[in-house]
């Protein structure tokens, strides 16, 4: 058994190793509390004798796992093993919610909590250490529904994250199996992948298309005014505006032709006048 799988055992068997406790609130070494323990339990504790926070930014176990191997958590070889063990016995699992580890509130003399734990450590030893990724599973065998705690997983009202650690996502178990994914799993990462892309585009043209409506009324706005001051230049007989006009024919050689035309007008007037 390596370090990481002996600390899941004193994670997942508190009925075992604090045989003199009734109870017990786990929480991971990443977790900091703004409230005292007894708070939360109070708040907490339940009748079915299992609280555990859903995970509040992965939507299906199949999603757990595709992000497991993504980073390197485990070897892949035991990551997918796992996953087609599921695939075959119980699929409609891996659609489920996934639960978050990271805190959890149990009793310790509950018989079907007890085994779901016995279940959920035995899958933990036997496939990915990565205890998410069984939780289901050892809910549905053990035929236990526990409390549910809708609270994001970085902050809520009586905990926050250290999220500051040591752990190098680099350094994983993911490049030397990476084709041991099967290609549905395959596929569904590449899908996830692509929605990413698509929202981040789509974001970039929602900017895009502020910007150019922005600059369009913009310019129509500088457009208008210089109809406007050209409607009043035409509108005038002052000598000064006429000269004013000869001066606007210089600066806007493009604007010359249509210049003229009104300036013409205007000595025309001046003639006749």
């Amino acid at each position: 058994m390596d370090p990481i799988r002996s600390q899941r055992d004193l994670k997942l068997r508190p009925h075992l190793h604090l045989p003199d406790f009734d109870g017990s609130l786990y929480i991971d070494n990443t977790v900091i509390l703004k409230e005292t323990p007894e708070t939360i339990v109070e708040r907490y504790w339940s009748e079915s004798g299992f609280s555990v926070a859903a995970h509040s930014f992965r939507e299906t176990v199949l999603d757990e796992f595709v992000e497991v191997s993504r980073l390197g958590l485990d070897d892949q070889s035991r990551i997918f093993e796992q996953l087609n063990h599921y695939q075959i016995e119980c699929p409609e699992v891996l659609l489920e919610k996934p639960f978050w580890g990271g805190i959890l509130l149990r009793d310790h003399t509950d018989p079907t909590v007890c085994n779901m734990l016995e279940i959920w450590n035995a899958h933990v030893q036997r496939y990915a250490r990565r205890d998410q990724l069984s939780m289901n599973y050892a809910f549905r065998k053990a035929e236990l529904k526990p409390e549910v705690m809708h609270i994001d997983n970085l902050d809520s009202w009586f905990h926050g994250r250290w999220l500051d650690n040591d752990r190098d996502l680099e350094n994983g178990m993911r490049l030397p199996f990476a084709s041991l994914m099967p290609l549905e799993d395959r596929l569904r990462e590449l899908e996830t992948a692509l929605a990413q892309q698509r929202e981040a585009l789509a974001e970039q043209a929602r900017i895009h298309s502020k910007n150019l409506t922005d600059q369009a009324r913009e310019f129509a706005s500088i457009i208008n005014a210089k109809i406007s001051r050209l409607r009043a230049i035409r509108a005038s007989k002052s000598w000064r505006t006429a000269r004013y006009l000869s001066h606007l024919v210089r600066r806007y050689p493009r604007l010359t032709t249509f210049v003229r035309y009104f300036f013409e007008r205007f000595l025309e007037r001046r003639k006749t006048s």
